[in-house]
């Protein structure tokens, strides 16, 4: 197989949504185009290049070719990257891969059901052991960055610094009964994230969308609707979710509305939150 676009290049040539602060400082690891090939005798020095060598086979489809581009497919991106990338990055790269705006599934570079298929293909290849724990805590749906960090938090295991309080799916659809819809000037809504069992909808509130009193108000009324529809709704601001302290109280309500308990693991919890403090200066530019 000729050389093909690989591990960081690749990942910025799909253009996955916040990929440089997904990246953070790996981003400086693509200055240099990094390129793959499959034999010993093509992997050579070249000026401004980084050449990576992948003897093992691949999958059908693993390389594809894009306007006229040979380049490594998100799945393979997924695992070339698990070899540079800490185990959250990992898992916040699955999740942005995965993302789309609410509704639009067609727009998701890849899904989480594709990454396990094409895990399950290459085993021996190296960050597959990685790759596939990472892809465990992977959902479809996210519709921003900071989305995905809230989910992080809220639903990884203690042993990777989350609360634990799993089951929660991305920008769930529901349906407004007529009169809640002739009020809200729409038939649907989607929870930010939102536990089916529990009917409980989790809204993330940034600065950039939720401070102006006509957007606050318009929360309250969603809000009040979904709740007259049996659906009970947290809300999640910036500043509970950047504050490690007010984030533990949020935890531990949610916890008490789902019926579960949470272990006061502070220490564990600083992992999540230290991911954080180095994608602030994105946040405030994002949300």
């Amino acid at each position: 197989m000729k050389e093909y676009l690989s591990y960081f290049s690749a990942a910025l040539f799909w253009d996955i949504p916040y990929i440089e602060a997904v990246l953070d400082s790996n981003v400086d690891r693509a200055s240099k185009v990094n390129y793959s090939v499959s034999k010993q005798s093509e992997r050579f020095r070249k000026k401004d290049k980084i050449i990576h060598l992948c003897e093992l086979a691949l999958p059908a489809n693993a390389v594809v070719s894009r306007n006229g581009i040979m380049v490594a497919s998100p799945e393979l991106v997924f695992l070339q990257l698990a070899c540079s990338l800490d185990i959250h990055r990992l898992i916040l790269l699955g999740l942005q891969l995965c993302s789309h705006s609410p509704g639009n599934p067609s727009e998701e570079i890849t899904t989480k059901q594709k990454l396990k298929a094409f895990l399950a293909k290459t085993s021996g290849h190296r960050g597959h052991r990685k790759a596939l724990r990472a892809v465990k805590y992977i959902e479809d749906g996210s519709a921003s960055l900071m989305e995905s960090i809230a989910y992080m938090i809220l639903t990884l295991p203690h042993a990777l610094g989350g609360y634990g309080l799993d089951g929660a799916v991305f920008n769930y659809e529901i349906r407004l009964n007529d009169e809640a819809a002739k009020r809200l000037g729409q038939k649907r809504c989607f929870a930010d994230l939102y536990y089916k069992k529990a009917r409980l909808a989790v809204e993330y509130e940034s600065f950039a969308f939720h401070n102006s009193p006509t957007e606050q108000g318009k929360d309250a009324m969603r809000s009040a609707i979904l709740e007259r529809q049996n659906i009970e709704v947290m809300h999640l601001s910036t500043i509970q979710l950047y504050n490690k302290d007010a984030c533990m109280d949020f935890a531990f309500n949610l916890a008490s509305r789902l019926g579960k308990r949470m272990q006061n693991r502070a220490k564990k919890f600083d992992r999540m939150h230290a991911l954080l403090r180095t994608l602030l200066p994105v946040e405030k530019s994002v949300i």
